[in-house]
């Protein structure tokens, strides 16, 4: 017998604030936090990179991604990244 894939919700990781200096997305969270290690995409399901850090205040946390690419990162700014939990 196979074993099913138990499917995993889609939460929002939140809004891409900026590119930083060494190439990392920097999200402004949302509701939901993702764990270290959590793979990130984009609004059409592509996988963008992983979660690496969380920074920043409890009240106020961002999440640091290493992007699985650098092209095009600029494209990010302003949209919104989302995790599989």
């Amino acid at each position: 017998m196979k074993k099913s894939k138990k499917s995993k919700a889609l939460y929002t990781a939140g809004k891409v604030l900026t590119i930083s200096k060494q190439g990392r997305v920097i999200i402004k969270l949302g509701e939901h936090v993702p764990r270290l290690g959590e793979r990130v995409y984009d609004r059409n399901l592509k996988y963008v990179g992983v979660v690496v850090d969380v920074i920043g205040n409890v009240k106020s946390p961002y999440v640091v991604v290493r992007p699985l690419s650098t092209k095009d990162l600029r494209g990010l700014v302003d949209e919104t990244l989302y995790f599989k939990g």
